[in-house]
C-alpha cells in the first residue's frame, strides 16, 4: 500500500467519526465538569471507545474519573492522556464560573 492509498484511509476514517467526535466535543465542553468530577466526561469517552471495539477498563486504578481503553496487541503501542476538566474563572459569566480554556 502507498503513501497514498495509506492518507485517503486515514482521512475517510476520520472523516467517518467527525460528527459524532464533535458532537462529544461540545457535550463535555457544556458540562464543564470540575477536577475529579469529571463523571459525566469521562462516562461519554469511555462508552464511545466501548462501542468502537476498545476494551475499556472504567473506573481505573481506583480512580472514578479514570478510564484505560485498549485495543489490540504488541507493537508500536500508542498511548493518550486527555486532560478535559472545566477551570476556574474560564465560564461564560463574568462572575467566576467554571468552563474550559
Amino acid at each position: 500500500m502507498n503513501a497514498q492509498t495509506k492518507k485517503r484511509r486515514v482521512d475517510q476514517a476520520v472523516q467517518a467519526q467527525a460528527r459524532r467526535a464533535r458532537a462529544m466535543s461540545r457535550q463535555i465542553h457544556a458540562w464543564a465538569e470540575r477536577p475529579f468530577r469529571e463523571v459525566k466526561s469521562s462516562q461519554c469517552l469511555a462508552e464511545y471507545l466501548g462501542e468502537q471495539g476498545f476494551a475499556v477498563e472504567f473506573p481505573f486504578k481506583k480512580i472514578p474519573t479514570a478510564f484505560r481503553a485498549t485495543w489490540g496487541a504488541g507493537k508500536p503501542a500508542v498511548g493518550m492522556l486527555g486532560e478535559y476538566d472545566a477551570l476556574p474563572g474560564c465560564g461564560i459569566d463574568p462572575d467566576g464560573d467554571w468552563g474550559h480554556g
